[in-house]
């Protein structure tokens, strides 16, 4: 059976098994959600960096860039490689701890079964699917509603396609919201059918936005 290949420029040789302990436990979630098996092929190349600093500076030389400011950890579909960065024991500030970055790399995790499956998705469509399953939005799409969508106004649908992450706000409320209502609306099998079909992608994307929103304002006025 293939295995994950590790390329660690971190400082402790043992937070690889962290890393591969996070990936075996969360994989069958991720594929079961897809509907998918574990035939030996979701299996990726591994970089661990010792800061995020050298994680940035990392990707950069390996031909990365643009990618947002608040990057911790990545997906490159560009050679289906997961990066990551190995957080200090002692936080402080608004540093990562180790434990809440076992859900970063659940995260990327996601992303990356989801290209084996489907290939490359647009940014919104692929964050969306991970938000949904990560559980960063366990209060709620009514608490989100409440709490950020409603005071603010309507992104337009081309900054979430072409510019994600690089505005003021949360490009990630938005893709949950577009996701969660696409499955609800939609079912899940269907959805995942959806997934395949490039054009329909960009069919249901017009107007997504505002559309996600006001069915869910309508659901809990």
């Amino acid at each position: 059976m293939t295995e994950n290949k590790y390329i660690c420029a971190n400082r402790s040789p043992k937070y690889k098994e962290r890393v591969e302990k996070v990936i075996q436990e969360e994989k069958k979630k991720i594929l079961d959600f897809f509907s998918a098996e574990d035939d030996g092929k979701f299996n990726f190349t591994i970089y661990i960096y010792d800061t995020i600093d050298a994680l940035k500076n990392g990707l950069k030389s390996r031909g990365f860039k643009d990618d947002p400011e608040y990057m911790c950890a990545c997906f490159k579909d560009e050679d289906q490689s997961l990066n990551f960065y190995e957080p200090v024991d002692e936080t402080e500030g608004n540093e990562w701890t180790k434990d809440e970055y076992d859900l970063v790399i659940f995260h990327e995790l996601i992303h990356a079964v989801e290209y084996k499956i489907y290939g490359k998705q647009p940014e919104w469509l692929s964050e969306g699917i991970a938000k949904y399953l990560d559980g960063t939005y366990s209060r709620g799409i009514k608490w989100l509603l409440q709490n950020y969508i409603n005071k603010q106004p309507i992104p337009e649908m081309r900054e979430l396609e072409e510019e994600f992450g690089f505005h003021e706000y949360d490009s990630y409320d938005y893709a949950y919201i577009m996701v969660s209502y696409l499955i609800e609306t939609m079912g899940k099998e269907r959805f995942l059918e959806f997934l395949y079909d490039a054009n329909k992608v960009t069919e249901l994307s017009i107007g997504l936005t505002e559309k996600s929103i006001r069915y869910y304002e309508a659901y809990f006025s």
